[in-house]
């Protein structure tokens, strides 16, 4: 195995957590909500934001096509 450092082109090591700021609505209820989540690789990905969002709102990820994301903004 051959170990490179950056200079000599090696990748960087992949984020630890990536924070999004999210600009959503829930269905049923007016007006907009703002939230930051955090998505770690190999846990959750961005496709995983509003199952997210729903088990902070009611405690059940399957909740999830009760929110419309609207925004979403990354690093």
């Amino acid at each position: 195995m051959t170990v490179r450092s950056r200079a000599q082109g090696a990748p960087p090591p992949p984020p630890e957590r990536t924070v999004y700021r999210v600009v959503y609505a829930v269905r049923g209820e007016a007006g907009v909500r703002r939230a930051e989540v955090e998505v770690v690789p190999g846990y959750s990905q961005e496709d995983d934001i509003p199952r997210i969002l729903a088990a902070r709102l009611t405690g059940r990820p399957a909740d999830a096509a009760r929110i419309t994301v609207l925004d979403l903004r990354g690093p």
